[in-house]
């Protein structure tokens, strides 16, 4: 039997001073904050929420909210399950996942919630889909379901956006740490853990980022930087791996001349000529 989105709670609410108890449903919970700000404490971590930010909560995940006396807020709350009802729905959640791969991420419970921020796009559609919901009429379901499903297309934008924003700050931090200590070792686990990410993420990432490994890069820092020693500096060329941070020059002689065909003396001799 094929599944759908099902909203099974939906609501407008200015919180005051409040402490929620610590709590979880089987639902999918969305928390928008409309105006002012709040906190939710999940998974032993206490998270800030201002106008214009949302957490999409997964199912069964411990959390509250609290909010400060001082700083009243006021929320827009949804939350849905994935249903399976005998009236087949125009399109099922499978069916999405084919289309729109990416949309399986927000059903992945290995993260636990997102926290994002909206370009009103996801409000527009919460207030309509709350509207209609609210409605009851019989004719109005696939409206429903196409809110729903541009609910979770939004989100799930937003998700990437937000994504890809963090990656490359995560790239930036890393090509940065090279590019300042290309003369000493680097070793992977180094930049993971400037970039507080999994080496195996880090190298997925950094590839597609900029077309080739950590380590390719590193070489060809070394050895872009190698070249501009070697033509605009006296430094002896036996020195020269030293400066760019390989062992010993016999093995930076042998990777120097795999890239461009010339040993070190000869590019410099080259070079120097033209």
């Amino acid at each position: 039997m094929e599944q759908f989105p099902k909203a099974v709670a939906y609501y407008y609410k200015r919180w005051h001073e409040f402490e929620m108890e610590l709590h979880h449903h089987d639902a999918i919970e969305i928390m928008y904050v409309i105006d002012g700000k709040c906190q939710i404490e999940i998974d032993d971590r206490v998270v800030q929420l201002r106008k214009g930010q949302y957490i999409y909560i997964h199912s069964n995940v411990k959390h509250r909210l609290n909010i400060d006396k001082d700083h009243p807020c006021r929320m827009l709350n949804v939350e849905f399950i994935l249903h399976s009802n005998k009236i087949t729905p125009y399109i099922s959640i499978e069916r999405l996942f084919q289309t729109q791969p990416s949309l399986q991420s927000l059903f992945d419970q290995s993260e636990r919630y997102f926290l994002l921020k909206d370009d009103q796009a996801v409000f527009f559609t919460l207030r309509h889909l709350v509207l209609e919901l609210d409605h009851h009429a019989k004719n109005n379901q696939l409206l429903i379901d196409n809110l729903m499903v541009q609910l979770l297309l939004w989100i799930d934008r937003n998700r990437r956006e937000y994504q890809d924003q963090a990656d490359n700050q995560h790239i930036k931090k890393a090509l940065t740490y090279i590019h300042e200590h290309y003369d000493t070792e680097i070793k992977v686990e180094s930049l993971a853990n400037i970039t507080h990410l999994h080496p195996s993420y880090l190298h997925k990432i950094f590839s597609r980022s900029q077309g080739m490994t950590i380590n390719q890069y590193i070489t060809k820092v070394r050895l872009e930087k190698a070249k501009m020693l070697l033509v605009n500096t006296e430094i002896p060329v036996t020195e020269i791996s030293n400066y760019v941070g390989v062992n010993t020059s016999q093995y930076f002689s042998n990777l120097f001349k795999k890239e461009t065909g010339l040993s070190p003396s000869a590019y410099r001799e080259h070079l120097r000529e033209i």
